[in-house]
């Protein structure tokens, strides 16, 4: 699922990029308060995030603009969103109701912007299924996903947004089977793509786009940890979204994570001092990246031990979505082990870090 995954992530604030002739394009005033809106979504202000929901309410209270807008504000208002806890249900039900509400505007012959809100809320869809460990869920979107990421080949230079979309596909498509080789049978029957062209078309997102540039940073920080082996370029994306959005725990958190990545050891730990001071995802978080610091900074495996440890202890509630992190504790206590010559529980940890994730840096 980690190849759909991919795609899924490639949302939140794409809504205002497309040029046609409904209505709420034409509307200026409404798209203002849509940027600024998301943005408040982002650096999680919902109070007054919820201003523009009510306008929105009023002014197209049956245009998918509405409800996708409601879903992206239950997504990063209870994140770590997790099924049958708070917000799951509201969130589900507003995605759901936005590609339906998409769906009729293929009647009414808005054809890009039918195609918009069908990929972007089926993929908000996939990306919480499969981060719940939930794939069987999401695997009925994949078919219509790629069709729509195949239309946005052909629209990317009339709607200019859509850049970051097809660089997406462009970049991953060339670089996820040569990483993960296991998937390249799978993608013989995708459309190729091209690397090179896919990481020019990111990086111009991040820098000029309207609406696009916090989720292109966010991507191209990943690529270059995982992909590109550049950790400083991905610490670099990594501060640009945390600066830009202090208040999203979740761009913390991440920023934290590479600046360890890239051993940049005492200037993460007031990061990570403020993560144990949030809640208990962050806590947990917090904990786990103390221990990376007292492992590799100070060098003592028993303090970092019992960071890890208890971060695998706060990490349960959450269940799959908190296998990311997990790794790091996993791998951190199998490199503990193996130092004692516990080599059978050392492999028993190594075990679960790898079923936890497959992203290599994990394991340095």
């Amino acid at each position: 699922m980690r190849l759909q995954k991919i795609y899924a992530s490639i949302v939140l604030v794409l809504i205002s990029s497309f040029s046609h002739g409904n209505d709420l394009i034409a509307d200026t005033v409404t798209m203002v308060q849509i940027r600024e809106g998301i943005n408040r979504i982002y650096n999680y202000e919902f109070d007054t995030a919820a201003y523009t929901l009510d306008s929105l309410r009023r002014k197209y209270p049956d245009h998918p603009i509405t409800s996708f807008y409601e879903g992206l504000i239950y997504y990063w208002k209870y994140y770590p969103l997790i099924p049958e806890q708070a917000g799951s249900s509201e969130f589900e039900w507003a995605m759901e109701e936005s590609w339906e509400r998409a769906d009729s505007l293929k009647e009414l012959q808005c054809t890009s912007e039918a195609v918009f809100f069908d990929l972007m809320s089926r993929s908000f869809i996939v990306m919480y299924h499969a981060d719940n460990g939930r794939s069987s869920r999401a695997i009925p979107h994949i078919g219509t996903l790629y069709r729509d990421i195949l239309k946005g080949f052909e629209m990317q230079e009339d709607f200019r947004e859509f850049m970051f979309i097809t660089g997406l596909y462009n970049y991953y498509r060339e670089a996820y089977p040569k990483a993960y080789p296991i998937y390249k049978p799978a993608t013989m029957f995708f459309k190729k793509g091209d690397k090179d062209r896919g990481l020019e078309m990111l990086r111009s997102a991040a820098a000029e786009s309207n609406f696009l540039h916090v989720e292109a940073a966010l991507f191209l920080s990943l690529i270059h940890v995982n992909f590109e082996n550049n950790p400083d370029s991905a610490v670099w994306y990594a501060s640009l979204l945390h600066q830009n959005y202090p208040g999203n725990a979740y761009f913390h958190s991440k920023y934290t994570e590479m600046l360890l990545v890239n051993r940049q050891y005492e200037q993460a730990l007031d990061h990570i001092n403020q993560l144990m001071r949030l809640d208990d995802y962050n806590r947990m978080k917090g904990s786990i990246f103390r221990g990376i610091y007292e492992e590799k900074k100070n060098r003592d495996p028993e303090t970092a031990r019992r960071h890890y440890e208890a971060g695998l202890y706060l990490a349960e509630p959450f269940g799959d979505r908190a296998n990311y992190t997990k790794a790091y504790a996993y791998i951190g206590l199998s490199r503990y082990y193996m130092e004692k010559e516990e080599k059978k529980r050392a492999r028993e940890y190594l075990k679960k870090a790898k079923k936890s994730t497959g992203y290599s840096y994990v394991f340095e």
